[in-house]
């Protein structure tokens, strides 16, 4: 299982900026979203492919190809990785905002 708080400082220390962990638990199942952002479409898919070796993932890496906005579902953890202009147009943070905790680098 993927450890939230791992993956987020792999995210900081791939130099991704303005991530946001938002916890949207029910009462049966514990689950995160994070949202990051990269410079460039070059440095998302470059991130992407780390994740996927580091953390083995197997399934189609929603996104890829053009790199504005990459999903990864780890089940527990739903990544989303956006270049500025995406996330702004789409603000999923603003869906989760009260549930949300910022590090902003």
């Amino acid at each position: 299982m993927i450890k939230v708080e791992e993956l987020f400082k792999f995210l900081e220390d791939n130099k991704l900026k303005n991530i946001s962990l938002y916890n949207v638990e029910n009462s049966e199942v514990e689950k995160f979203i994070i949202i990051a952002t990269a410079n460039s479409s070059q440095q998302s898919k470059n991130v992407a492919d780390l994740i996927a070796q580091k953390y083995g993932y197997q399934d189609k890496i929603e996104g890829y190809t053009k790199g504005e906005w990459i999903v990864f579902d780890f089940n527990v953890v739903t990544l989303h990785i956006f270049l500025p202009k995406v996330r702004e147009k789409y603000n999923l943070d603003k869906l989760y905002k009260p549930l949300r905790y910022t590090i902003k680098k």
